[in-house]
């Protein structure tokens, strides 16, 4: 079964794999913000507040080689034409069974 979360459990878990990210990183938080050019008061908001901006979080995913993460968020399937979701159907369908002949037994 799928468990969903609510977005107070999702920025928690963010807060968590980021500050683990970071302590792996031996970054003190002064130093990630100099780098993402991200005041520091901004990224402790996020810390405790669980409030940032998407523009900060993003330098602070980049400064610690979260990249990878984000382009997971942001893939998108794109769908032209209801003839590529037919052509898609069709790639799908199962094969049909062939029926053996008498003269081929």
């Amino acid at each position: 079964m799928i468990e969903l979360k609510t977005p107070s459990e999702i920025i928690d878990i963010l807060i968590e794999t980021i500050e683990k990210t970071r302590k792996k990183n031996k970054l003190r938080q002064i130093d990630l913000c100099k780098s993402a050019d991200v005041p520091l008061a901004t990224y402790q908001n996020f810390l405790y507040s669980k409030t940032i901006s998407l523009t900060s979080l993003i330098k602070v995913m980049y400064v610690l080689k979260m990249n990878n993460n984000l382009e997971k968020f942001i893939y998108f399937e794109e769908t032209i034409s209801l003839k590529d979701i037919r052509l898609t159907k069709k790639k799908k369908a199962s094969p049909k069974r062939i029926r053996i002949s008498d003269e081929k037994r």
